[in-house]
């Protein structure tokens, strides 16, 4: 046998006694529990902002996402479902995330298209408006800093951030008839 050989018979013994040796002495590691994650799930659009969507699809989708994140936390602060401090939070930081992107997605030449639900009151009291999504911010920023831990403190925190969205809503949402 040539050197050579030798060499790659010397190196492929090796590596197989060490693979056979690894296998060996590894004890398996037990299985770690499935933790379930709240279900709570912000849209792609909340996730990042994609260039190919109008101002009028993103924030579309940014409100389906807050919807989503409301049905979650609704039924809890009602007493129809457990409070779950977890999901709660998960549902702020949603509202909070799409909180900082919806007032961009307003500009003007965007009152109409895609089936939008914006009231024209929106471009008419422009600082009205903003100062309503402030109120939004602000209470979310709130019940976040809060941290509720118990329905009690979750009522009286999240609350105040659901008032704010109707409150919105009254003045600058088209309410659409199948709704």
């Amino acid at each position: 046998m040539s050197p050579m050989n030798k060499s790659l018979s010397l190196v492929l013994a090796v590596f197989a006694a060490t693979l056979v040796l690894s296998g060996c002495s590894r004890e398996e590691a037990p299985e770690e529990p499935q933790v379930e994650e709240p279900q709570v799930e912000a849209s792609p659009a909340a996730d990042a902002a994609d260039d190919t969507m109008s101002p009028q699809e993103e924030r579309h989708e940014l409100m389906e996402s807050v919807k989503e994140a409301a049905q979650v936390v609704g039924p809890m602060l009602q007493g129809k479902e457990d409070f779950d401090a977890e999901a709660a939070m998960a549902a702020l930081n949603v509202w909070a995330d799409v909180g900082g992107k919806f007032g961009d997605l307003f500009p003007e030449g965007t009152e109409t298209g895609y089936d939008t639900e914006a009231a024209p009151a929106i471009w008419e009291d422009r600082e009205g408006f903003n100062a309503a999504l402030m109120k939004w911010r602000d209470a979310t920023a709130a019940a976040i800093a809060a941290g509720p831990q118990t329905l009690d403190d979750a009522r009286a925190v999240i609350g105040p951030a659901f008032d704010t969205c109707k409150n919105c809503h009254d003045d600058y949402r088209i309410e659409k008839e199948d709704e």
